[in-house]
């Protein structure tokens, strides 16, 4: 029998990417998957270091079961090793085993020998990018494909130019080889990921919505999404396929993080407010229905009261579907983490507060807005929030509750939205056409 292995995952779509393929490796080698600490020999902890409270909640987890250690090898892996390196070891010293988001083949190597002593694993390795592995499917019918890894962007508030290094393209044929393996395992839903989706390709001579076009004629996939995009890298024809490619979801997510060019600048953005505003009115008339979402960070350093006022402003204008608003904080290696922390934390809470009630109003009264249409709803699993009832996602991505029980994960059907809420749609199938 192998050992048996234990992996808990923290931060973004990437992270929990990186820890299917992961699982796969140490499949092919011999370990054995177990859904327990206790049960396991190796303990993995995925970690993401591009927000603070994702690396403390990782780091409160290991610090909760340090006392079942008994043997067992405690490894870190992911971004947070890129940025503190072998710190770790004396933040941390029940911990046997660290190695950066590139390294994985070699960290699979070493745990198949390993024998008790304090490893660093941070050499680089892009053969991942550039093979297929099997992918271990987290969800029958939908699933993340990474297409890049790294930027080169630096915005002066992110690490991952640090942890995850610059941007490497993976190979067009991967990427479709790996989406056809998908298929035939039942998936129906694509996710296509990265740091900067858009930029695919720069590096290897490849364009990204050459890419999306290629992928939109898969036989099987029913829907195709992108995250994340750059507001300095959205062409006319990207903003095209939303309305040319009927399986992409009519969705961009696209992160504003400040409504001041002031404060634009100093987070090296390389945009400005009208060029943003200019993105969202153009892909608002080629696609009608399509919903934007987008991040805003809040107290940035130097953002005064006039810049908070031009966030919130700018926010009323777009009304977008929904925003992920986030309290700045120092990351290590950034730009910005040399400048002074400067908004106090009371000042941030209550910048994070309004942005949050208005976003709120604004989110219920665009899906109240739906009540009453007749929807193409793909239904993706059975509900948590609600009994015998699935959830599914509209053409333009928001989350509908479908009140039925007799309804196949993976199919499209018609649904009349019966209800708008904050966070949910909620709908019954109907046989009206649109």
């Amino acid at each position: 029998m192998g050992k048996k292995y234990f992996i808990k995952t923290y931060g973004c779509q990437m992270n929990f990417y990186d820890s299917d393929r992961l699982k796969t490796l140490l499949n092919q080698n011999g370990f054995i998957e177990v859904s327990s600490p206790n049960d396991s020999d190796i303990i993995i902890v995925n970690t993401c270091s591009v927000r603070k409270h994702a690396e403390d909640r990782a780091f409160s987890f290991l610090n909760s079961i340090k006392n079942i250690k008994n043997g067992k090898t405690f490894c870190i892996v992911g971004c947070t090793p890129s940025i503190y390196r072998e710190e770790i070891f004396k933040k941390l010293d029940f911990v046997d085993i660290i190695c950066g988001p590139n390294s994985y083949k070699k960290f699979v190597s070493v745990l198949k020998k390993y024998s008790g002593e304090k490893i660093s694993i941070f050499e680089e390795d892009d053969s991942l990018l550039k093979e297929v592995i099997p992918p271990k499917i987290s969800e029958k019918i939908s699933s993340f494909v990474t297409i890049t890894k790294g930027c080169e962007n630096f915005c002066s508030y992110c690490v991952v130019p640090y942890a995850r290094g610059k941007l490497i393209s993976k190979l067009e044929n991967i990427i479709i080889d790996e989406i056809k393996i998908l298929v035939d395992k039942g998936v129906k839903e694509i996710f296509l990921i990265g740091q900067n989706v858009n930029e695919y390709g720069k590096d290897i001579g490849k364009n990204f919505v050459d890419l999306l076009y290629k992928v939109h004629e898969i036989e099987g996939i029913l829907r195709i999404g992108f995250l994340t995009s750059h507001p300095k890298d959205i062409p006319d024809d990207l903003i095209e396929a939303f309305f040319k490619l009927p399986k992409l979801y009519k969705h961009l997510h696209l992160p504003l993080q400040s409504g001041s060019n002031k404060i634009l600048k100093l987070m090296n953005r390389k945009y400005t407010i009208e060029r943003y505003i200019d993105i969202i009115e153009k892909v608002k008339e080629i696609c009608p229905s399509i919903s934007i979402t987008s991040d805003i960070i809040v107290g940035f350093p130097y953002e005064e009261e006039k810049d908070f006022k031009d966030t919130y402003e700018i926010i009323e204008k777009i009304k977008f579907d929904d925003l992920y608003v986030f309290k700045y904080s120092p990351r290590p290696l950034t730009e910005a983490s040399k400048f002074p922390d400067n908004v106090p934390k009371e000042e941030k809470e209550r910048r994070h507060r309004l942005i949050l009630n208005l976003q709120d109003k604004i989110s219920l009264l665009k899906n109240k807005e739906m009540e009453g249409k007749i929807e193409d709803v793909f239904v993706r699993k059975k509900s948590y929030k609600k009994k015998n009832a699935f959830i599914g996602r509209t053409s333009n991505n928001k989350p509908v509750i479908i009140e039925d029980e007799n309804l196949r994960e993976g199919e499209i059907i018609k649904i009349k939205i019966e209800k708008g809420e904050r966070h949910y749609l909620y709908g019954k199938q109907t046989l009206v056409k649109n």
